[in-house]
């Protein structure tokens, strides 16, 4: 209770010298603010940008998934005979993958594209066109808003059926009424079993939509593609991708699917591997070298409002040289004297800090909504933020608060 009091008698003196020497503590208390507005706001609006990011891939089917795509394995020169005997990326390397890790796997999907003329009674255009396979509609983040998505058995025997986006349906059929509907790609006749739900994505508010490509989807099974536009009796495709939820199993599962699609390569390095989630942490890692330099430039504006603060507690000291003679020749010891001056400075920094985080907040949501994204402030932005305030504000007391310690009382009381 006795400490808990001296305390108290501590603060309440320090705010008193605080009230009474108002402008000498706002310039005090205006590096530290600063330096917290600097760094607070330069983590959220990074931590801002990283979250949107997120929430875009999350929209594209999530970050769970391992893409196996082709690449030409030849460098320079002409291909070997065994480069050209090589069949390429195949639906065989999507089910050898798939019985790898059958518990681990949630889903696997396959994609082949090709271009083709799209005709129906309403338009005539040249097109992408969308083999899918598997699980691809869940996996890219796709629903289906009317009709139905392709059987198993339509899948299986490449059935003449087509999904359209919101974008093509509208082309192809402007009266709204494209569901059972036919057209045709290339020389085959397909009908419209279902359409796609509209994917619309802003990264920035009154930007452009991120998905406007997406709803020019045109979807037909992957096996009509190979079979019956492409003639391919090897089922070659542009992409594989596996679902896994569980990422501690994702590298491992990298790592056999690499050996296993090398060895039904002929050891021919024609595929690559793409772990979505490990090129958004190296994004991520890539981004926080701005984290850094935020953190920099709240160091130097803490660095400086320190050096500031020493010099104003300095010349302080020299006014308040009678006022400690005082204390230390009524009995207050060197070590109490110490307390008193550690006291204020730390409730100065602890008010400027506070001050910077309402400003730090302020600056980051104006900075944000500039910008059109939505704000994302974490708890550790406002720990480094106050923590890194409270420490500078501790080490740049210490000089001033040791030197009114070692006075001297009678020497303080004959000082003019």
């Amino acid at each position: 209770m006795k400490a808990s009091g001296a305390f108290r008698e501590r603060l309440l003196g320090a705010w008193t010298e605080l009230r009474e020497n108002l402008g000498r503590s706002v310039l005090q208390a205006l590096g530290v603010l600063l330096g917290v507005a600097s760094v607070l706001g330069g983590f959220s609006i990074s931590d801002s940008q990283r979250k949107r990011a997120d929430e875009m891939f999350i929209k594209m089917g999530g970050l769970d998934k391992l893409n196996v795509m082709p690449r030409t394995a030849m460098k320079d020169g002409q291909p070997s005979a065994l480069q050209q005997a090589n069949l390429g990326l195949r639906d065989a390397d999507a089910l050898g993958g798939e019985a790898l890790k059958a518990d681990a796997i949630q889903g696997v999907s396959r994609q082949k594209g090709a271009r083709a003329r799209i005709v129906s009674a309403f338009a005539d255009q040249d097109r992408s066109v969308s083999g899918i396979g598997g699980d691809y509609i869940p996996a890219n983040g796709y629903g289906v808003a009317e009709g139905r998505g392709f059987s198993l058995s339509e899948m299986e025997g490449g059935a003449p059926v087509v999904i359209l986006g919101t974008e093509a349906a509208a082309t192809f059929f402007p009266k709204g009424d494209a569901l059972g509907q036919s057209l045709r790609i290339g020389e085959i006749p397909v009908t419209v079993i279902g359409t796609f739900q509209e994917r619309v994505f802003h990264f920035r508010e009154g930007g452009g939509n991120q998905f406007w490509w997406r709803n020019r989807i045109i979807a037909v099974p992957a096996n009509l593609v190979q079979r019956r536009m492409n003639g391919d009796a090897y089922r070659r495709v542009d992409r594989v991708t596996f679902r896994i939820p569980d990422m501690a199993a994702m590298s491992g599962f990298a790592q056999q699917l690499k050996s296993l699609v090398s060895a039904n390569h002929r050891l021919q390095d024609d595929f690559r591997l793409d772990d979505v989630a490990a090129r958004m942490r190296r994004r991520q890692s890539q981004g926080s070298v701005y984290d850094i330099v935020f953190l920099l430039s709240g160091v130097l504006a803490l660095v400086g409002g320190g050096i500031v603060n020493v010099n104003i507690q300095m010349a302080s000291l020299k006014e308040r040289v009678r006022e400690v003679g005082v204390k230390m020749a009524i009995g207050a010891s060197g070590r109490e004297i110490f307390k008193s001056f550690m006291t204020e400075a730390l409730l100065i920094t602890a008010l400027g800090g506070a001050a910077g985080l309402v400003l730090g907040v302020g600056f980051s949501w104006g900075i944000t909504r500039s910008i059109g994204v939505p704000l994302h402030m974490t708890p550790a932005s406002f720990f480094w933020a106050y923590g890194m305030a409270a420490a500078f504000g501790f080490l740049f007391a210490l000089y001033p608060a040791w030197k009114a310690s070692r006075l001297s009382p009678m020497e303080a009381l004959r000082y003019e």
